[in-house]
């Protein structure tokens, strides 16, 4: 599968489990918040609905030692540029069977408040 395929199969899952949560009356997160973004992205399929990481993204504890906010958009929006130049990251994006993927194209303000929750954990 590529990994185009793969962020889309991940934002249908979220899509529809979403769509599963309401349809059984549980409150799911804030529409627009951090929370809502990180779902509605398909972040969770990866790196876990508590951001505990899966076989398929790693944990994302932590990472407020060594992001800051504006690094961290600027990877959402192209992280192959830096898995190319971070051998940490290089290394990290080999253990795991799913890219990255790029969120170029993704409003501005929901990359700065998906990175908030993400230095948050």
């Amino acid at each position: 599968m590529t990994a185009s395929r793969s962020v889309s199969a991940s934002f249908w899952f979220a899509a529809v489990a979403a769509l599963a949560l309401v349809a059984c009356g549980a409150s799911g997160p804030e529409p627009g918040s951090a929370e809502a973004i990180y779902l509605g992205m398909g972040c969770a399929k990866c790196h876990g609905p508590a951001r505990e990481g899966q076989k398929s993204g790693p944990a994302l504890a932590g990472l407020h030692e060594r992001w800051d906010e504006d690094g961290l958009v600027a990877y959402l929006r192209d992280p192959r540029s830096f898995v190319e130049s971070n051998p940490r990251l290089k290394y990290l994006d080999e253990q795991y069977p799913i890219a990255m993927p790029a969120y170029a194209e993704a409003p501005e303000t929901e990359l700065r408040a998906l990175a908030r929750l993400m230095l948050d954990s």
